[in-house]
């Protein structure tokens, strides 16, 4: 029972040792990975400390940067669903929310690959809703190269799951709906996340602040950013998991 205390607070001391998540966020992601500890054993920790591990190391390879900070709001966005699957695993004593948990993980792991490797792709990559060649990084943008990281992120997250399970079929699961969270996680971004014009630079962003004025909408919707996206594709994730699993 200790190891579910102690095991999270070592990344949560990396985390802010290292200023990659905010007190806040730091303390939420402690919670969470306490009870994904103590509900889902030592498997489920290590999927999610191996999520944090290669996200980490993913955001190094970027072209684009920018050393995040997480905050709160995006850890909530990223690790809740996978907590609450846990929690009805306790409740209702079924290891397909176990399963489950293992297919919400490999979702947000998936989408994260997907977005840093894809990132290093040669060729632009095209829209998901357009099919038409689009900016890399761009929310709703997809590549071979990211499909493939996806895969690998789902993969490796079924690897894990498949320690408990002992089961190929659980694995390919896993596999594929990480994968499917991945897909849908760029449909969305595509299709409602907010897109807006800086009235200062014009520059198409996705922030609704900058230059230092409140830029302008375009596309999408106002309130849906890349976190609401994360959350939505964390849930559809679940609800497909569920048909198939539950």
């Amino acid at each position: 029972m200790y190891l579910a205390f102690l095991l999270p607070l070592v990344f949560a001391l990396f985390a802010l040792i290292k200023k990659k998540v905010t007190i806040p966020g730091i303390i939420a992601a402690y919670l969470m990975g306490v009870i994904i500890t103590f509900i889902g054993g030592i498997y489920a920790f290590v999927a999610l400390a191996g999520t944090f591990v290669l996200t980490i190391l993913s955001d190094k390879l970027k072209k684009s940067k920018n050393d995040e900070t997480r905050t709160l709001w995006q850890i909530i966005c990223n690790v809740f669903v996978a907590t609450l699957t846990l929690v009805f695993f306790r409740i209702y004593k079924n290891d397909g929310y176990l399963a489950l948990y293992y297919a919400v993980i490999a979702s947000s792991l998936a989408d994260t690959l997907a977005s840093s490797i894809g990132s290093l792709s040669k060729k632009k990559p095209i829209n998901i809703k357009t099919f038409k060649r689009a900016s890399t990084g761009e929310s709703g943008a997809i590549s071979l190269l990211g499909i493939g990281a996806s895969l690998v992120g789902g993969l490796f997250i079924g690897g894990v799951g498949f320690l408990y399970f002992k089961s190929f079929y659980i694995l390919l699961v896993i596999a594929f709906l990480g994968l499917f969270g991945s897909l849908v996680d760029s449909f969305l971004g595509a299709t409602i996340q907010g897109k807006f014009k800086c009235v200062v630079c014009k520059k198409n962003i996705e922030e609704k602040v900058h230059c230092g004025k409140s830029a302008k909408l375009i596309y999408g919707l106002s309130f849906v950013d890349n976190n609401i996206v994360n959350l939505l594709n964390n849930i559809f994730v679940f609800m497909l998991g569920y048909i198939i699993l539950i």
